[in-house]
């Protein structure tokens, strides 16, 4: 027996030590992005100087003028004025939190609470998920999506009595989309856990596959969005998500409106727009892809700061930050005089700033061991926690400089009577109660379904009375 066990052991070791493929890049569009700097230091990384500036990519900023797809038949029907705001919306990673952020934002609509149109929208990680729907939040639904993925909780009706906001409904609102996009039945509806468990992990480098969660992207990014967005980038606004680069180390900003607009090129035909509908949806999984809970992904990317294509492989935005602003900011200081003088910033933090003890009981006199596991698992998040600080920290600096701040996140902090969402009652259990059944009924990796729905639900709340933090 004793044997086995260190043969099984060493069997394992061998296989962690396997090297895994890269995933291949079939798609032949590339997707512009350019380097966001760590800090304000100038340091020489992977061979070259760190931007100073994203304002030094010209190419990133909105030319001067439309661009010339927007000259597109597909596009110069539909003619709205330019955007002449200087406000923001900066959405944070998260994982499931997420359903909170999307919540909370159906609460707001749904009371006409929303924050002015954002002329400038970033997102990372869960965020980056949220951003589209966000970004096209007065615009309508387009015809063409498929919602052939829809289910879970928040899409029924409770008990009678239990239920404090309608069951979410597909092609209403963008918004509304966004919070149907939450709710699931189970965790393989967007994260389809790998065959053999440990084994399996180590054959295949990674927990899981987001295949489940492209599908039901692809779903939501048609056609019909691809022009939405496109049409908003001829209107002057722009939306980034962020991802990191494993090769070089460098967080990138992705450019969708940017990417959106190379549907249109030439002749705009359907093998385009197909293509960039899939490099827009593989950008998303990108800036959501956590190790190991899920693989890297090949972008091809076309780097402004080195003036070149590459392919790369990256992974989840949040390795390097929770947030951005500053960067894109400055990229949009030289039109300050079309963008207004003084502007707004929404920030919705799709987790948690402030971190829970490791264990329950008395911290002065904690009686648990500890594991390797559970010690590694445990500093990551203490490393993540710290990442999200910083980030956060930096854009409420940079937001004092534009105008006023609203941010929201998930506590209770800062409102008056307000709930914790672990304590949130729905539909006869807490948030927490639903967390603990999802865990027992069954064991998700990452994604809990019941506690997703209860989290849509607290921040639909939260929104309805316009409850934000700051």
């Amino acid at each position: 027996m004793r044997w086995n066990g260190i043969s099984s052991l060493l069997a394992l070791a061998i296989l962690a030590a396997c090297a895994h493929p890269r995933p291949k890049y079939h798609l032949g569009v590339a997707i512009p992005a350019t380097a966001v700097r760590a800090t304000n230091h100038t340091s020489v990384t992977a061979g070259r100087p760190e931007p100073s500036s994203f304002t030094a990519q010209a190419a990133v900023t909105a030319p001067v003028g439309q661009p010339a797809q927007c000259q597109s038949p597909a596009l110069a029907t539909e003619i709205r004025p330019p955007a002449r705001s200087s406000d923001y919306l900066i959405l944070s990673g998260g994982s499931l939190n997420g359903a909170f952020g999307a919540g909370f934002f159906l609460g707001l609509q749904e009371h006409g609470l929303l924050p002015p149109e954002p002329r400038v929208v970033t997102g990372v990680s869960t965020g980056s998920l949220q951003a589209t729907l966000l970004f096209l939040a007065r615009q309508a639904v387009p015809a063409d999506r498929d919602y052939s993925w829809q289910g879970g909780m928040a899409t029924e009706a409770g008990p009678p009595g239990t239920d404090s906001f309608p069951p979410l409904k597909a092609n209403r609102s963008n918004i509304e989309d966004l919070a149907l996009a939450y709710s699931i039945t189970r965790e393989s509806d967007i994260l389809r856990p790998v065959p053999l468990g440990g084994v399996g992990m180590l054959l295949r480098g990674t927990k899981g596959s987001l295949n489940p969660l492209r599908r039901r992207l692809l779903g939501l990014i048609s056609p019909g969005t691809i022009r939405e967005v496109a049409i908003e980038a001829c209107r002057g606004r722009k939306l980034y998500v962020g991802v990191t680069d494993v090769d070089d180390g460098q967080a990138y900003a992705l450019d969708l409106t940017a990417l959106a607009l190379r549907a249109y090129d030439g002749k705009a035909t359907p093998q385009l727009m197909t293509l960039v509908r899939k490099a827009y949806v593989e950008s998303l999984i990108a800036s959501s892809s956590v190790p190991v809970g899920a693989k890297p992904v090949t972008l091809r990317i076309r780097d402004f700061d080195l003036n070149q294509h590459r392919f790369n492989l990256f992974v989840d935005g949040g390795a390097r930050f929770g947030v951005f602003l500053r960067e894109v900011n400055a990229a949009h200081a030289i039109d300050q005089a079309a963008m207004g003088p003084t502007g707004s910033v929404t920030l919705i933090v799709n987790t948690r700033l402030s971190i829970k003890p490791w264990h329950e009981g008395d911290l002065a006199n904690p009686k648990e061991g500890w594991l390797l596991t559970t010690l590694g698992l445990r500093t990551v998040e203490i490393l993540e926690n710290q990442v999200y600080r910083l980030s956060v920290e930096a854009v409420e600096t940079k937001a004092a400089s534009i105008g006023t701040l609203h941010m929201a996140y998930i506590s209770n902090e800062n409102i008056k009577d307000g709930e914790e969402p672990d304590q949130h009652p729905y539909r006869g259990h807490s948030c927490d109660e639903w967390y603990r059944i999802d865990k027992a009924a069954q064991h998700p990796i990452q994604f809990y379904p019941s506690y997703m729905a209860c989290l849509i639900d607290y921040g639909r709340q939260r929104g309805k009375n316009a409850q934000w933090n700051d």
